[in-house]
């Protein structure tokens, strides 16, 4: 089973139906998730971006963010990746990543030691970590 830690855009994309926003290969991960024939791991810095973006009205739900939140989380093929003290010290040897929501995306897939799927092109030129898209 493959396993997978998910990057903010590709969850949102996943989880709105943007799926054309999404490599053939990112979009395989998400659905083999849905159907419980994969994992994937979504980072807890992640849904506190979500969140963040829904409060600065970048992003849009059509039901309460808690609920979008628990429905997804609910699914076999999705778990949360806590935000835990490895995760945090990970992010200080992060410098070529300098959003801090990225780094401490970036050092739980390191922590986990598994690959981040993302199109971000910071993420994927600072080679740290194995990537997906």
């Amino acid at each position: 089973m493959a396993v997978f830690v998910t990057d903010t855009h590709p969850l949102w994309w996943y989880a709105t139906g943007q799926l054309r926003r999404l490599s053939p290969r990112a979009l395989r991960a998400f659905q083999r998730a849905d159907e419980d024939r994969g994992l994937i791991y979504v980072p807890a810095v992640v849904l506190w971006e979500i969140s963040l973006l829904l409060k600065l009205g970048r992003l849009r739900v059509e039901q309460p963010f808690n609920t979008w939140m628990e429905l997804l989380l609910a699914k076999r093929g999705f778990d949360l990746a806590p935000l835990e003290p490895a995760v945090i010290a990970g992010t200080l040897g992060l410098g070529a990543i300098a959003d801090p929501f990225d780094a401490a995306v970036v050092a739980t897939a390191l922590a986990r030691d598994l690959p981040l799927i993302t199109k971000d092109e910071q993420i994927t030129r600072a080679r740290v970590v194995d990537t997906v898209w």
